[in-house]
């Protein structure tokens, strides 16, 4: 059974390269009588944000333009990853994308939404991102980069998972840990006394499986939509990092379209973040009670513990206070929105 999920991931993955290279090579200019807006989306379909962009801002553009724009969304990363499909955007071969912060080296104010507990719980991220903090990175970002910054979508509250004894922060000392590579992560899980292993998401489920790591962090709608809690028993529910996925126009797209389009379409984004967020919100409390249903041990982070987890974790923030001169300021912001 299990040698057959992994084969089929991997022909899964062998069909989306093909099927990105057929759709890119298609016209981009009228569908149906509709100027094609192609938008790739890094995250599955089943996401509060795929759901959300399908629901709300597809039927909202095509609607209120009267159908001078055909929308076509492609989930699950299947144009390519987010570096691929944001440079994509940028260049103008897809319109538009729902990514992650996979600039951050490019930009670095995307690297914000990677900084650990900078919010006091997911409500206050949504009003953070939809409010100060989202205009104070969008006006850095659209100054920098031939993008708009249309709307910002949860990407999840991360929690640990492990197939070994995961409940409290002791438990971290030598767990082998998936790690993306990114220094914050990295220098979190080190600091917390975990050996790292960096790789991409697609070799995470037979990682664990095999016992190449011993857990990952994530938000529990991710272990639940790539199958990881079918190979993981432990989840620590720390919400160490709140983290957000932004929907991008690239210039080449928005400089073609007059300004009461753009305002559709921007009307339209802010009705699609609000949904996304209602619905993330909604699922929350399922996701946690799914895990339990499936014989995880799920251990919520005490206030307690999360004052030592933070205070243990004090080199990522030297290390953002050495990397940027704006992440003191940027913390006090944040700390200062209701």
């Amino acid at each position: 059974m299990k040698q057959t999920q992994i084969v089929k991931r991997g022909l899964a993955g062998f069909t989306a390269s093909v099927m990105a290279a057929g759709l890119l090579s298609g016209c981009s200019g009228q569908n149906g009588g509709g100027k094609l807006v192609k938008v790739a989306i890094c995250v599955s379909g089943s996401t509060p944000a795929a759901i959300a962009m399908e629901q709300v801002f597809k039927p909202m553009v095509e609607e209120k333009t009267e159908g001078r724009y055909s929308v076509q969304l492609y989930s699950s990363g299947v144009l390519g990853s987010e570096k691929v499909t944001y440079d994509y955007t940028r260049n103008g071969i897809v319109e538009m994308c729902v990514v992650g912060t996979s600039m951050w080296s490019e930009t670095p104010v995307m690297a914000i939404p990677d900084f650990p507990f900078i919010f006091r719980d997911v409500e206050h991220a949504r009003r953070c991102y939809q409010g100060e903090l989202g205009d104070y990175i969008t006006e850095e970002v659209e100054s920098e980069q031939p993008v708009e910054l249309l709307g910002w979508f949860p990407n999840g509250a991360r929690a640990f998972s492990s197939n070994k004894e995961l409940c409290s922060l002791e438990d971290f000392a030598g767990q082998k840990l998936r790690m993306p590579n990114n220094p914050i992560h990295v220098r979190l899980a080190e600091s917390l006394g975990a050996n790292v292993v960096i790789m991409d998401m697609g070799e995470v489920f037979t990682s664990l499986e095999q016992g190449v790591v011993d857990g990952q962090d994530n938000p529990l709608s991710t272990v639940k939509s790539e199958g990881w809690f079918e190979v993981q028993d432990y989840i620590y529910n720390t919400n160490h990092i709140i983290s957000s996925l932004e929907l991008f126009a690239g210039e080449p797209f928005w400089d073609s379209i007059d300004e009461a389009d753009r305002a559709i379409f921007e009307e339209a984004a802010r009705a699609t973040s609000d949904a996304a967020w209602d619905m993330y919100v909604d699922q929350l409390a399922s996701d946690k009670q799914f895990m339990i249903d499936e014989g995880l041990i799920v251990t919520d982070l005490t206030e307690e513990d999360q004052a030592k987890m933070t205070e243990k974790i004090q080199p990522v923030y030297d290390y953002l206070d050495s990397q940027y001169d704006w992440a003191d300021d940027v913390r006090e912001m944040i700390a200062g929105i209701e």
